[in-house]
């Protein structure tokens, strides 16, 4: 089953982002503590492992870290919802730009499935998310990368976020 095709997702994805920089360079005031936080985001995964499109989903929970928790280091849970039963568990360090922009990377362990045997390799992703600012929540575009060793995936999406104590 196809759910949409990627050039599209990819032109409105670029779209966004272009003009979510502008905006952010213009008027965009950064004031989120960031000391916990706990987040998802929600995606397509275009044709991972040559198959249709698939959703993707990630959890974290990041501590803030430093004089204004610009970085942060926590746990993150990805799960591509496919045939192949695609879950990851990561370690992951991030830092938040003063202009909303926010990049993580995360190294883990993929666990899958390939012709009914259970297989373990090891994974990274990178993340890139931009947070518009509502109180304690936040929401965005983001763009996330998946490297294991013989594949590739990236997953269009959208960041949810929100910050306590």
């Amino acid at each position: 089953m196809k759910l949409v095709n990627p050039i599209i997702i990819t032109t409105i994805y670029i779209s966004i982002l272009f003009f979510n920089l502008l905006y952010c360079q213009i008027e965009h005031s950064h004031n989120h503590e960031h000391n916990n936080e706990l987040g998802m985001a929600i995606g397509i995964v275009p044709g991972h492992e040559g198959e249709d499109s698939n959703l993707g989903l990630h959890l974290h929970y990041v501590k803030g870290l430093g004089e204004h928790n610009q970085f942060g280091i926590g746990l993150s849970l990805e799960s591509i919802l496919d045939e192949h039963q695609h879950n990851s568990m990561s370690l992951l360090g991030l830092y938040h730009f003063d202009n909303g922009f926010t990049i993580a990377y995360a190294p883990g362990i993929l666990f899958s499935e390939h012709d009914g045997n259970s297989e373990t390799k090891f994974t990274q992703h990178v993340e890139l998310y931009y947070e518009f600012e509502l109180d304690k929540f936040h929401v965005g575009p983001q763009f996330d990368i998946g490297m294991e060793d013989g594949g590739l995936h990236y997953m269009f999406g959208i960041h949810l976020g929100m910050d306590f104590n």
